[in-house]
């Protein structure tokens, strides 16, 4: 199905970017390493939506305790773990302010899965991104992702992408 929304994207995009569907891929760091994805349906240029969204992130030396609900463990993550979510969300743009530079807003939510050394949750998660295009497809900004499940896991990250 991913390979399938890839295809439409690409053969979408030759036509119209403000419009249609495109693509995205993007990688962040900060309180986390993250790499991802995106298909984008293009409304107009000032609006977006985020048909799916898929990020796997590898959180370095988190300091949380993590309780389980189900098992009534508690965990006390002090090693590497990795997360993996899908969402859809919304994206705003602004108009240009100079030659290809534009701002944009974005708000992802969805359902991520966090695990590491034995242990492993599910949660719904929620990414909040703002930043700017600095040249035609390339952009730069601030993100940040939360995990809400027993607890609340936030990453701060600077994000740099590409929009095909």
């Amino acid at each position: 199905m991913v390979v399938v929304a890839m295809v439409m994207a690409v053969s979408a995009n030759a036509q119209n970017p403000d419009k249609g569907m495109s693509w995205a891929v993007e990688i962040g760091a900060g309180t986390e390493l993250e790499i991802g994805g995106r298909l984008q349906k293009n409304f107009n240029k000032y609006f977006a939506w985020d048909v799916a969204v898929l990020k796997y992130a590898f959180d370095y030396n988190p300091s949380i305790t993590w309780y389980d609900w189900n098992t009534g463990a508690l965990y006390k993550i002090s090693n590497n773990w990795h997360e993996v979510t899908i969402q859809t969300g919304v994206r705003g743009f602004s108009p240009k302010y100079y030659k290809e530079m534009k701002a944009f807003a974005a708000l992802d939510m969805g359902y991520g899965a966090a695990f590491g050394d034995g242990w492993n949750s599910n949660h719904f998660a929620l990414d909040f991104t703002i930043g700017t295009y600095v040249v035609k497809g390339l952009y730069v900004g601030y993100g940040l992702g939360v995990l809400c499940a027993n607890g609340n896991h936030t990453d701060h990250l600077v994000r740099i992408g590409y929009n095909f």
